[in-house]
Formats: structure tokens, C-alpha cells, sequence
């Protein structure tokens, strides 16, 4: 950075093109995101076409819009028409409409038409995520055709290495690779080469279940069809990374009870991430105070056995862990696919018999920690018994919960963390002092 703002006041262009030659388009991207207006416009006209359009594609679209308003109008819709169709697509998505409008009309009446349609797709779905630089071919085509067709095509489309192979209505029919055609005789066609059996997505199928199956089968691409079986798009695999990343990043923010920031960390101000955190925070402490309730209403047990206080923390703390293993485990197995809420009596059954046995193993522990220090059987079973039991409904909880939420079509990771904790913590405090006042009579 000190080296080319450097090179950008004292105007010594030539130097300035030699140095931009040995970077990576991303990291000249970072460059050109800490540079001042006037300044990040000189360095990008400065880039070859290639290697601009590369660099403007590694942008964030934020960054992408203040570039294009920079850059003449010319020069914009030259970068908007060479752009990949559903990286433009994210951009208008994040652009307010007033910009949207001086923008289209500088792209081509194809390219602005693809825009149009993409945008128009059901948020989060792969219609929305998918490109329509696919390559496809016809089904009468020898391998000799369609590698010449592909030589022509092949600069405009987002990959090649899947070929689609489509009837005269656009239906999708087949799929061939490049591989095949490489491999195979010249007077070959494609209809005697291709697999019929296409594994696809509908337009309106969720982004999240198209990187799963992109992941599942260890595809480049995946195509995308519309509901009368026409070839729409493909979602690339690239795209699925994003997706992932995405979502991991939604889970992460939800498991932690808080809403995910829209930017980035340091993009984002100060007190919207404060209003952020600051709802679920509120909603945990008002379900804290049920806590307080709880130790009100059992008052005369802590006054008649004040050693029943010194472990508390040790249930409320051991349950909230095992709630939170069981919760993450059964989460992360419904996120990648091993686990659907169909399976929620095996998944139950399973549990319940973790938590049983995980119980009695730490209840046995509890017992001898109260043996050890407080040398008083009945406390000690109250603590084993007490412990065992939270452990024990912590882990069916922690499992049930998530399943449970993914049935009702609700996100399950906004089960996990503070939320299974805070519910556990109660839970925990009435069985233990309800065993108290069982063996201990107080």
C-alpha cells in the first residue's frame, strides 16, 4: 500500500503498471478497497481489461458500486456487460433503486434482460445464486461439431466442463463432460455419449440444499430447471462455497443469540451492532430471572442446608455442557444432511441412552465430590442423583429441541447456545432441589 500510493502522487505510471503486473487480482482488489475515490479510479483504469474485470469481480458490491460510479459510462457498462451474470446479479441486489436505474440502461438489451430475470428470482433460492453462461449442446451434434462449438462458446460461458445437452423446447435431456468428448470418437453423437440420468435443482429450491447436493456428489456445477424441466441456469461450485460460508456465518451469529450483521465486522457501525446483540440479550435475562424464582421459592431448603448452594454451579454448569454437545452434534448432522427430522426416533432413542448413561457416570462423580468434601451421604446422592437427572434431560433435550424446530421449518441452530443453557439451568434447579426435598426432608 505506502508503495503504490507512493507511485499514484507522484504520477510515475509506467512503474505503477509494472507492479500491478506481479499481483493477484484479489490482492489488488484489497488495495484498490483501502484506496481514496480518485485514487482507486486511476489504479483500475490503469489494469488490463482481463485483469480489471477479474480484480472487480473480487470487490465486495458495495465496493463494486462506488467503483462503477467512478469509472465513465463507458468504461461501466463495458465492466457491466463483461461481468459473469450472477455476480451482477448480486450487485444490483445490494444496490438501491435509483442506482439500479442509472445503471441499466448502459448494459446491453441481452445482458440487462438476464439481469432482470435474475432479480426477479425467490431470495435464497437457486434461481437467485444460479448464471445462465451455461453451455449446452444439441442432441444430433458428432463430438467433432460440438468440440468446434465449443471453441466459439467457450470464452462467454462461467465453465465448460459440464456440456448440457438440451431438445428443441430447451428441456434438459442429458449432461456430457468435456472429458467425454475428448475421449470419444470424432463421428460420435452426443445422444449415443451423454447420461440422460441429470441430477438437477428446481429454480425455487433452497440455496442451502443446492450446495449440500453440489457437495454430496462432488460436482463443478449443478444445472438449475424451471418447473416445465427447461434448462435455466447452473450453480457452480464456487457459488456453493458461498453459500456455505454464508450460512455458517447466520448458524455461528444464532448460536450465539444474536442476529447476523448484514457487512462486515468493522463495516458495520457501532450501535448497530449493538442493537444487535442487545434483543437477545434482553430476552436471556428476562428468562434468567425465572432462575432467581426458582431459588426464591426454595429458600427454606438453602436455609435448612446451606451446602445445597456450594453445587449449584456444578448442575447448572454440567447440564448446560451436555446440552450444548447434544444440540451442536444433532444441528451439524441436520446442516450437512446425515440427520432429517424423519429420524427423529432413532436420533431420540439414541440420546436418551447417551444421556442415561452420561448421567450415571457424572452423577457418580458428583456423589464422590460430596463424599470427599462435605462427608454427608445424603447430600451426595441428592448431588449424584440431581446431576445424573439434569444430565440426562440436558442431553434429550439438546437433541429434541433442534429436531423439533427443523419439523416446524425453523431455523435449529437458534436452539443451540445461550438458549438450550437457560432452559437447561431451570430445569436443573427444580429437579435438584426437589431430590433435596425428597431425601433430605428440608
Amino acid at each position: 500500500m505506502p508503495e503504490i500510493r507512493k507511485l499514484l502522487k507522484e504520477n510515475r505510471i509506467e512503474e505503477m503498471k509494472m507492479a500491478l503486473e506481479n499481483l493477484h487480482p484479489v490482492d489488488i482488489a484489497s488495495i484498490l478497497a483501502n484506496l481514496k475515490d480518485e485514487e482507486a479510479r486511476v489504479l483500475f483504469r490503469l489494469l488490463p481489461k482481463d485483469i480489471a474485470l477479474e480484480t472487480f469481480n473480487e470487490l465486495e458490491e458495495e465496493e463494486e458500486a462506488g467503483l462503477l460510479s467512478l469509472l465513465g459510462k463507458n468504461y461501466a457498462a463495458e465492466v457491466l456487460n463483461e461481468m459473469a451474470a450472477d455476480e451482477r446479479a448480486d450487485l444490483f441486489e445490494e444496490m438501491p433503486t435509483e442506482i439500479i436505474q442509472r445503471f441499466l440502461p448502459l448494459m446491453s438489451p441481452e445482458e440487462r434482460a438476464d439481469v432482470e430475470k435474475l432479480l426477479k428470482e425467490k431470495e435464497n433460492s437457486a434461481g437467485s445464486i444460479m448464471t445462465t453462461e451455461y453451455a449446452s449442446l444439441r442432441i444430433e451434434l458428432t463430438i467433432s461439431e460440438a468440440l468446434s462449438s465449443i471453441r466459439q462458446m467457450a470464452p462467454r460461458k462461467e465453465t465448460i466442463y459440464y456440456l448440457y445437452v438440451i431438445d428443441n423446447d430447451g428441456k434438459l435431456i442429458g449432461v456430457v463432460s468435456l472429458k467425454d468428448l475428448v475421449l470419444g470418437e470424432p463421428s460420435q453423437k452426443i445422444g449415443e455419449l451423454m447420461h440422460p440420468e441429470v441430477i438437477s435443482v428446481r429454480e425455487d429450491q433452497d440455496q442451502e440444499e443446492v450446495a449440500r447436493l453440489i457437495g454430496k456428489y462432488n460436482f463443478l456445477a449443478v444445472p438449475v430447471v424451471d418447473n416445465k424441466n427447461k434448462l435455466s441456469g447452473i450453480v457452480t461450485v464456487d457459488d456453493s462455497l458461498d453459500i456455505i460460508k454464508e450460512e455458517n456465518t447466520e448458524d455461528i451469529h444464532k448460536m450465539a443469540a444474536m442476529e447476523a450483521p448484514e457487512e462486515e465486522y468493522f463495516k458495520t457501525s457501532f450501535f448497530v451492532l449493538a442493537r444487535k446483540r442487545v434483543l437477545w440479550l434482553v430476552v436471556l435475562l428476562v428468562a434468567l430471572t425465572f432462575t432467581g424464582n426458582i431459588l426464591k421459592g426454595y429458600s427454606h431448603a438453602l436455609e435448612a442446608l446451606v451446602a445445597l448452594a456450594y453445587f449449584i454451579p456444578l448442575l447448572i454448569g454440567t447440564g448446560g455442557n451436555a446440552g450444548a454437545q447434544s444440540s451442536a452434534t444433532i444441528i451439524r448432522g441436520l446442516a450437512t444432511g446425515e440427520l432429517s427430522s424423519q429420524q427423529t426416533f432413532r436420533v431420540m432413542r439414541r440420546e436418551i441412552g447417551l444421556g442415561l448413561l452420561l448421567g450415571a457416570i457424572l452423577g457418580c462423580f458428583g456423589l464422590g465430590r460430596v463424599l470427599l468434601t462435605e462427608r454427608s451421604l445424603l447430600l451426595g446422592l441428592t448431588v449424584g442423583i440431581g446431576l445424573a437427572a439434569t444430565i440426562a434431560v440436558a442431553t434429550i433435550t439438546g437433541a429434541f429441541i433442534p429436531l423439533l424446530l427443523r419439523r416446524m421449518r425453523i431455523d435449529p441452530a437458534v436452539a443451540a447456545g445461550p438458549f438450550i443453557a437457560t432452559a437447561i439451568d431451570l430445569a436443573g434447579l427444580i429437579i435438584y432441589f426437589q431430590i433435596a426435598k425428597f431425601l433430605l426432608h428440608v
